[in-house]
C-alpha cells in the first residue's frame, strides 16, 4: 500500500489558509442581508394590439373634445383624465367604442413612421366616439386626440397660429389596453336623467372611475338597511332582496331597472376580465332615499384588478369580444 505524502509545513498552511477563506465567504453569504428590491418599471399585460390604428388632433371646427356619449360632460371628462394620473382623453371610432361599452377605458398610444414619434407615446382615457365625419368611411380603430394628447405622443412645434404643426393629418399608431389607476377615486356611479322615484322607481346608472382593466359584467341593486331601523323589532327579516339590472338596449355603459326598490340603495356588481370575474359588494347605502338624475354617487369600491393572461379581441376590436382574460 502506498504511503500518503505528508504536506510539508508551507504547503500545510497554504491550504489551511484556503480552506479558512472558504468558511469565511460560506458565512458571509449565509448572513448577508437580502438583495435591495428596486421598482419595477410599469409592464402591462395585454400586448399590442395586432393591427394599427390612426390617430389624429380633434378639428378646430369640432370645439373642445366633450364626454357627452359617455355621459361625462366636458368638466367631468376633463376631471377623469385629472384623477388618472398622467393620462389624456381621446375620442375612438365606433368599432372600438362598441355602443359605450369602451366608455373609460384606457389605451397607450406609440406611433410610427415619423422621427418626432416619442418612445412611451401617450396614455388616454375613453371619453366620446369620433364622429362620423371624421372616420374617413372606416368608422373602426381611429383615435381622436385633443392637442395636448398628440403633443405628448409626438413631439412637434406650433405653427404661426399657436395649432400643432404636426406630421399630417394623421399618424399610425400601435395601441393597447392599460389598466386605469384612480389612486384618489372609488367607483362611482351616475344616475341617468331617464331615472324616475316617483313613476315606478326607474333607475338607469352608469359607472365613473373604474380602475384597473375591467369590465362590468353584472349589477344588482337592493335596499339597503338604515342603521337602527330594526333595533326594536326582532321579527324583522334579514335577508336581502337583490334585483337584477340589465344593460339599455341603445347604450350597453347604462344599466337600468323598472323596478328599483324604493329608500336609501346598495348595489353589487361582477367585475369581470374576459373568462374571470368576481362580485363586489357596497358595504352600506350608496344611493341615498332622495337620489337625484344626473348625480353622481362613490359606491366606496375600489377596482384595480387587471388581466392575468392575454387581453382578448374586444380591446382591438368590436369584431371579437371573446376576449381570455382572467382577474389576478
Amino acid at each position: 500500500m502506498a504511503a500518503v505524502p505528508v504536506p510539508v509545513p508551507r504547503q500545510r498552511d497554504l491550504l489551511l489558509t484556503l480552506l479558512s477563506l472558504a468558511a469565511a465567504v460560506q458565512l458571509a453569504v449565509a448572513t448577508a442581508p437580502p438583495p435591495r428590491a428596486y421598482p419595477a418599471s410599469p409592464s402591462y399585460r395585454c400586448g399590442w394590439c395586432p393591427r394599427r390604428s390612426t390617430a389624429s388632433l380633434l378639428p378646430p371646427e369640432a370645439g373642445a373634445l366633450t364626454g357627452a356619449a359617455c355621459g361625462y360632460g366636458p368638466a367631468a371628462a376633463a376631471e377623469i383624465a385629472a384623477a388618472n394620473e398622467g393620462f389624456h382623453i381621446a375620442a375612438v371610432s365606433a368599432g372600438l367604442f362598441r355602443r359605450g361599452q369602451a366608455c373609460g377605458a384606457c389605451y397607450q398610444l406609440r406611433c410610427r413612421g415619423h422621427a418626432a414619434c416619442g418612445k412611451d407615446g401617450v396614455k388616454v382615457v375613453v371619453v366620446s366616439h369620433v364622429p362620423e365625419t371624421a372616420t374617413n368611411g372606416t368608422g373602426r380603430g381611429r383615435f381622436l386626440l385633443s392637442e395636448d394628447a398628440f403633443a405628448t405622443m409626438v413631439h412637434t412645434p406650433r405653427n404661426g397660429g399657436d395649432r400643432l404643426a404636426g406630421p399630417g393629418p394623421a399618424v399610425d399608431v400601435d395601441f393597447r389596453r392599460i389598466p386605469c389607476v384612480y389612486r384618489d377615486r372609488n367607483l362611482s356611479v351616475r344616475v341617468e336623467e331617464a331615472s324616475a322615484r316617483g313613476r315606478g322607481h326607474s333607475l338607469a346608472l352608469r359607472f365613473l372611475y373604474q380602475g384597473g382593466q375591467t369590465a362590468i359584467a353584472a349589477v344588482e341593486v337592493a335596499q339597503a338597511v338604515v342603521d337602527g331601523a330594526n333595533d326594536n323589532d326582532d321579527a324583522a327579516p334579514s335577508q336581502t332582496t337583490w334585483r337584477y339590472m340589465t344593460r339599455s338596449e341603445g347604450s350597453p355603459a347604462v344599466w337600468r331597472t323598472s323596478r328599483a326598490p324604493p329608500g336609501p340603495l346598495r348595489l353589487r356588481v361582477v367585475v369581470a376580465a374576459g373568462s374571470g370575474g368576481k362580485w363586489l359588494r357596497s358595504d352600506g347605502a350608496v344611493l341615498p332615499a332622495d337620489w337625484v338624475p344626473g348625480a353622481v354617487y362613490d359606491t366606496g369600491l375600489r377596482v384595480a384588478d387587471v388581466a392575468a393572461s392575454t387581453c382578448g379581441g374586444a380591446s382591438c376590436d368590436s369584431d371579437d369580444e371573446d376576449g381570455d382574460e382572467e382577474l389576478r
